[in-house]
Order: structure tokens, then sequence, then C-alpha cells
């Protein structure tokens, strides 16, 4: 399974996005899916493509919920490993 990734558009150009990474790395994504998103929104990326913007309230709850979601499988990993 495969999350999203949670990143924030820092500029745009053509049909692209450059967004950074929570981490602070920076990569182009396409905008064909939502092309009206603008410099400063928080978006959700999967396989180089913006596909939804977000809330900033939204970051924090999204990152809470994929710590969770990460311990489970690695709880599920021990259990089964």
């Amino acid at each position: 399974m495969c999350l999203p990734l949670i990143a924030r558009i820092v500029a745009l150009e053509d049909e692209y996005a450059t967004v950074e990474l929570l981490e602070g790395e920076t990569v182009r994504a396409s905008i064909a899916i939502q092309p009206d998103v603008a410099v400063g929104q928080y978006v959700l990326l999967d396989r180089g493509m913006i596909i939804e913007v977000i809330d900033a309230n939204q970051v924090e709850e999204m990152l809470q919920f994929y710590t969770e979601l990460t311990a489970m499988w690695e709880t599920e990993d021990a259990l089964h490993g």
C-alpha cells in the first residue's frame, strides 16, 4: 500500500509545480489533475502528480495518522514476520 506524500507548492511553471516535501527535498510534480493549485498550498502527491489540495490544518492530522499507521504495520510485521 502506498501513501501519498504531503508537500507544499513553492513554484509553478507550465504544467508542473515545484513542491517541497516535509523532509525538505524539492521535486517537480504534474498539476494535470489539479490545474488550479497555487504557490503556498499543501498538496498530496502520488506517482509524480498532485492528486489533492489539502488545508494546512489537515497536515498535522495526516502526519499523526501516518505515524499511527506505520506503528500498526510494524507491529503486524513483528507478529507475522
